[in-house]
């Protein structure tokens, strides 16, 4: 046994050192921005030379918070959005971006009203003036749903891929973390948040990644073990330094937007109860009239099914896929393009998967 974990160690630490000594890095020229304000941009996907029809029906896609945007945009063949518009789609990325001073005081309600309906006027405009499509990947989908059940006038269709909506069950090391979290109370939280809000300006990323890691501990050694036995010239091996430089490239949260995060959804889990308030009143997904695609991931530890399966159930309209996938592997994935793209895009423009 000390053999074994000597050795698994050994690759571990190899793969870390392939990790940081590979060349690859990301190179890919961003479309132009539509619009811009604070530390947000509208980036349109439409004028990308993937694009086959720049003036598409838009769609406007919604990402996490926690992460950077370009996860949906990640490199050569690893890019849905550029996947969509090179089947007619104009796809129009909210870049969230680094929360400067413009954002530091805001709640999601302020991201609501200030960053995501400022874009959907665009995204409309664009499209004629009516309704439109909207697709959100992870927290940014739980946005998305929100959006389309507060203002069901301004959205067409909806997508959400990988996004939770009901924080009860206490399945597996997070859920867990959430009932010792609750059981503490959401007050010593909150007062967490705040402190390091007033002393960093934001919650930093590495508060983040440690919450990533309780849902998976042994996860980064055994990924770093399978980089090891890989190629480093190989497309596998580019792959996983694309995600992983990705994963590291983590954003700060707002101390506002991580209370409502971590404390109204995750402890509170106000989102499921009808409870949460976005842009000017209570969140209630019955009110959503749009079709509307949920994709969760069987492999999802990040939304796995108790989370993110009860969305579909709460909209009138929905239809529920669920991959084989992980969470990032639904949209970054080597299945990702016929289990997760193929069904969003022939959904997004009207046809059977």
């Amino acid at each position: 046994m000390a053999v074994e974990i000597a050795a698994r160690l050994r690759a571990t630490i190899r793969g870390l050192e392939i990790w940081q000594a590979h060349p690859y890095r990301r190179a890919v020229d961003e479309p132009p921005a539509l619009w811009a304000e604070g530390a947000a941009r509208l980036l349109d996907y439409g004028a990308t030379p993937e694009a086959r029809d720049p003036a598409g029906p838009p769609v406007l896609v919604i990402p996490s918070l926690i992460n950077r945007a370009y996860v949906l945009d990640l490199r050569p063949g690893r890019s849905l959005l550029r996947w969509l518009a090179a089947r007619g789609a104009r796809p129009l990325l909210l870049d969230w971006g680094a929360p400067g001073p413009a954002e530091r005081a805001f709640d999601l309600e302020a991201y609501g009203t200030e960053r995501v309906l400022p874009a959907l006027e665009i995204a409309r405009r664009l499209g004629g003036g009516g309704p439109v499509a909207v697709l959100g990947y992870c927290m940014g989908g739980t946005l998305s749903a929100a959006v389309a059940a507060r203002r069901p006038d301004l959205v067409a269709r909806l997508v959400t891929i990988g996004a939770p909506w009901h924080f009860a069950s206490t399945e597996g090391i997070s859920g867990g973390f959430r009932a010792i979290l609750r059981a503490q109370g959401p007050a010593r939280l909150e007062a967490m948040l705040e402190a390091m809000g007033q002393a960093f300006g934001a919650v930093p990323v590495s508060l983040f990644q440690m919450l990533f890691a309780f849902v998976n501990p042994i996860q980064a050694a055994v990924k770093f073990q399978r980089l090891a036995r890989l190629d480093p010239a190989s497309v596998e091996a580019m792959d996983f330094v694309a995600l992983e430089d990705w994963l590291a490239d983590g954003v700060p949260m707002t101390a506002p937007a991580a209370r409502d995060l971590l404390v109204d959804w995750q402890i509170r889990d106000l989102v499921a109860a009808g409870q949460w308030p976005f842009l000017g009143a209570p969140v209630d997904a019955g009110a959503i009239r749009a079709p509307a695609l949920i994709v969760a991931g069987r492999n999802d530890t990040i939304a796995p099914p108790p989370l993110a399966d009860p969305l579909a159930r709460a909209i009138p309209r929905a239809r529920l896929i669920r991959p084989a996938t992980g969470h990032v592997g639904m949209v970054v994935g080597s299945h990702a393009p016929a289990r997760v793209w193929r069904p969003v895009g022939a959904f997004l423009a009207g046809r059977p998967a």
